[in-house]
């Protein structure tokens, strides 16, 4: 038996041929389909091409009446025929420039079970492709309603499409694998991830807003120098950093995978608590407990981000090390900005007061309505 064409999106495609297929046709076999898959690494191009027994026959002028069984045998005799029908009705191009195409010598399989048959394609191009294009009259000629299906499967993506009588060629583009593009682009994202994230940011700023303080006697005091603040700042963001580290790479590698609602929700909570901590403390003087325990579930919420991304196929740990970076990166360049800002302020008598309990109340406040929308779907904000 033939191997299972690789990619989900394959079986979109031979899902809508079977709908097709059943949706009435004047000839009994239904609306002729095949299905190409193809693999771009470089300059070269490998695939498979599934071809009903039926329209193989029928782009050759053969009867297509034939028994399965016979029809297999008297094709199997015009083997060299459907190789160099193929070889002229289909072409690649990479950046415009044609890549030879060939029919490897492979033998050509029948599967019996779905009646295709499949013979194997290989090409290689001058370079690697940046745009592959796809040329198809295979089919097309002999039988109107012809569909060929197709996907291309390179270092990043899986591309399909359909390939049809009055679109007889595609260009898509290909994603290919450098390394320091790739660690660029996923730096860039975590970065990107956590500046746009405010309830990333504000719970970071909620931690960080009593930092420069100390409580004493049930009253917040300034602290005495700058280095017990930097050592305060650096308890928070190494713990939050251990602990979202964590999760990231447990829900990343498919160990740990809640529901997206959960995180969310969980994400605007420790918001809320980092908040609400400053305003009624009740864990004075611990806000690095807090920030391991809550930094577990933003990395959650980061692995969810990442898996969106276009992942490279061979680099799963490299995207994963680069987009953690990122986010370290991103967090870093907010603690660089808030520590002298807020030390400074700190000296002042209306400190903690005015930007550490408002700005914390309002925190709170906007994290609540986060947390009514996204766990309870209750929109609170107007106008949302």
């Amino acid at each position: 038996m033939l191997p299972r064409p690789p990619g989900p999106a394959l079986f979109v495609a031979l899902t809508l041929a079977g709908m097709l297929a059943t949706s009435g046709s004047a000839s009994a076999h239904g609306v002729g389909t095949s299905q190409i898959h193809m693999r771009v690494d470089g300059p070269r191009i490998e695939g498979a091409w599934d071809i009903h027994l039926r329209d193989a026959r029928l782009a050759l002028g053969l009867d297509p009446g034939l028994a399965p069984e016979a029809g297999w045998l008297d094709l199997r005799a015009h083997e060299d025929s459907l190789r160099a029908l193929i070889v002229r009705q289909v072409a690649l191009l990479a950046d415009s420039a044609a890549c030879p195409i060939e029919i490897t010598p492979a033998p050509m399989e029948w599967n019996r079970e779905q009646d295709v048959v499949r013979l194997h394609l290989a090409s290689k191009c001058a370079t690697a492709p940046t745009r592959l294009g796809i040329h198809c009259d295979f089919g097309f000629d002999r039988d109107p309603t012809y569909r060929v299906y197709f996907s291309v499967e390179d270092a990043r993506v899986i591309s399909a499409g359909v390939l049809r009588k009055d679109l007889r060629s595609v260009t898509i583009d290909v994603r290919q694998f450098h390394f320091l593009s790739v660690l660029f682009e996923f730096v860039r994202e975590g970065a990107w991830h956590i500046w746009s994230g405010l309830d990333h940011m504000l719970f970071l700023t909620a931690l960080l807003l009593p930092a420069p303080l100390l409580r004493t006697g049930g009253a917040w005091q300034p602290r005495n120098a700058l280095w017990p603040t930097a050592r305060e700042v650096l308890k928070v963001v190494t713990s939050f950093t251990l602990a979202h580290t964590l999760t990231l790479c447990l829900s990343f590698f498919g160990v740990l995978v809640p529901p997206a609602r959960w995180v969310e929700s969980g994400i605007a909570l420790s918001v809320f608590a980092a908040a609400w901590n400053n305003l009624q403390p009740f864990l004075p003087g611990r806000a690095w407990t807090m920030a391991m325990t809550f930094g577990l579930v933003h990395g959650l919420g980061f692995a969810g981000a990442l898996k969106n991304l276009s992942l490279p196929r061979r680099a799963h740990g490299l995207a994963l090390g680069a987009f953690n970076l990122g986010v370290e990166l991103g967090q870093l360049v907010l603690v660089v900005a808030l520590l002298p800002l807020l030390y400074a302020a700190s000296r002042r008598r209306w400190y903690p007061r005015l930007v550490m309990g408002a700005g914390s109340l309002g925190i709170a406040w906007l994290a609540l309505i986060w947390f009514l929308e996204r766990g309870f779907g209750i929109r609170v904000a107007p106008g949302r």
